[in-house]
């Protein structure tokens, strides 16, 4: 079985970022890849293939990245639901009469155009709500 080239003394790109990287964990893409090119003049070293083996040697050596920013985000739809309101439920069960319940049946009056059509709307909103 033949010997790996780091076994016979080549320059092993893996190997050297590791070295780096345990003695300042600090260290940046770009300064590891300054150093290695200071350390290795003579050596061609692949910029992208460098950035890779220096990811990979973090995650092995358990150095964390910054502190990432958490972003809340709103839930989709839950901005549309609108929250129930117990004032409608007591006006609609036949308590006493509520303004703004009133106010908002006047506008449904006046988009309807009459009152048989704002019963029909308000049907087929009640027969497509789910819950």
């Amino acid at each position: 079985m033949a010997k790996k080239k780091a076994a016979r003394g080549e320059f092993n790109m893996s190997a050297e970022i590791r070295n780096l990287l345990q003695d300042k964990p600090a260290l940046s893409s770009r300064e590891v890849f300054e150093a290695l090119k200071a350390q290795f003049p003579d050596q061609e070293i692949n910029r992208n293939s460098c950035n890779v083996a220096f990811s990979h040697a973090r995650r092995k050596l358990g150095i964390k990245g910054g502190a990432r920013k958490s972003v809340r985000r709103r839930r989709p739809g839950a901005a549309a639901a609108p929250a129930a309101t117990p004032k409608a439920s007591v006006a609609a069960a036949g308590g006493p009469l509520n303004l703004d319940l009133l106010q908002a049946a006047r506008a449904l009056l006046t988009k309807a155009g009459s009152a048989d059509a704002a019963v029909q709307a308000i049907k087929q909103l009640q027969a497509l709500q789910i819950s």
